[in-house]
């Protein structure tokens, strides 16, 4: 079972992500995947250390986003499973309840535009990060929820080793679900049509690396060993894709318009999660600007997992 846990709190942001999610969930019904949805809402008392950081929008108050959200499960629970989740009290210990053992639960949530984004010590984004072990899905609120699930994958790696948790199988699952390709294909008369048949095998995931002036380029079979340690994209054929630039975050940046990806992933350090290293690491910076939706996977803890609020 997949849940799409979507963190609502009356934002544009929040329902584009909505119906992102929702776009992924009738994909997934329709292959005979399981997938369920949660309406979750973070409604912290003030004295919580939690407040900060999830804000109600100007003239909304908790009641009326409460009153709102019952009447909208409702409406979304006669076309599949929908849950509503409010947590208003010690938000760090009752997040990290929601996940359900045994299942891929990915919490999704609406990144607002850069004017209206709070900075990094009251993000959500961060605090999330921090507190829950969960595939955390970043849908910008420029990038209108698309009629079809994401045709081009592309997963980022710094070419370190990665650790990641048994439950990442599931994420994997997730992505091969997601990428089942159905079309049938025509091998027509003359070299354009052998062309274009061509073109239409080429694998449509791709593996990128960028690299600085600090790194000399990778050998492309040590890159490829990568990404098949890491494990995220199983059996999915891919390419490679490695470029040079000055900085790596505006080189992956560079890399996902020129591959014109669709979905961004990458693997979370657990070493930069539990403190302030997060929010200035290339991966926070990704999450904050990357203008497609981004699946940000942690890494396994070498040490039990470290919370803080």
């Amino acid at each position: 079972m997949t849940t799409f846990s979507v963190l609502m709190n009356g934002s544009a942001a929040a329902d584009n992500a909505l119906a992102y999610a929702l776009m992924l969930i009738r994909h997934l019904r329709s292959h005979q995947q399981p997938a369920e949805l949660r309406l979750l809402a973070v409604l912290p008392a003030p004295h919580d250390a939690a407040a900060a950081h999830f804000p109600l929008p100007p003239g909304l108050s908790a009641a009326q986003l409460t009153a709102r959200l019952h009447t909208q499960a409702a409406a979304l629970a006669t076309q599949g499973p929908c849950r509503l989740t409010l947590i208003t009290r010690d938000v760090a210990t009752e997040l990290a309840r929601c996940p359900q053992p045994g299942t891929t639960d990915v919490l999704v949530v609406g990144r607002p535009p850069a004017a209206d984004a709070p900075g990094p010590a009251a993000h959500p984004l961060f605090l999330l990060c921090r507190l829950l072990p969960n595939p955390l899905l970043v849908v910008p609120a420029a990038f209108a929820a698309p009629a079809e699930v994401p045709t081009r994958l592309a997963l980022d790696t710094d070419g370190q080793a990665v650790r990641l948790p048994g439950s990442a199988r599931r994420v994997t699952e997730l992505l091969l679900s997601l990428r089942q390709d159905t079309r049938v294909l025509y091998l027509g008369s003359g070299r354009t049509a052998a062309a274009r048949l061509l073109a239409q095998l080429v694998p449509s995931t791709v593996g990128i690396h960028v690299y600085t002036a600090d790194e000399a380029l990778p050998p492309p079979a040590a890159l490829l060993a990568r990404f098949a340690e890491i494990g995220l994209l199983g059996d999915l054929p891919h390419t490679l894709h490695t470029a040079y630039h000055a900085s790596v975050e505006e080189g992956i940046l560079q890399l996902l318009r020129a591959c014109d990806a669709d979905l961004l992933l990458f693997v979370a350090r657990q070493r930069t999660l539990p403190g302030e290293q997060f929010d200035t690491s290339t991966g926070a910076r990704l999450m904050l600007r990357s203008p497609i939706p981004t699946l940000v996977v942690p890494e396994a803890a070498p040490v039990r997992w470290l919370r803080r609020a």
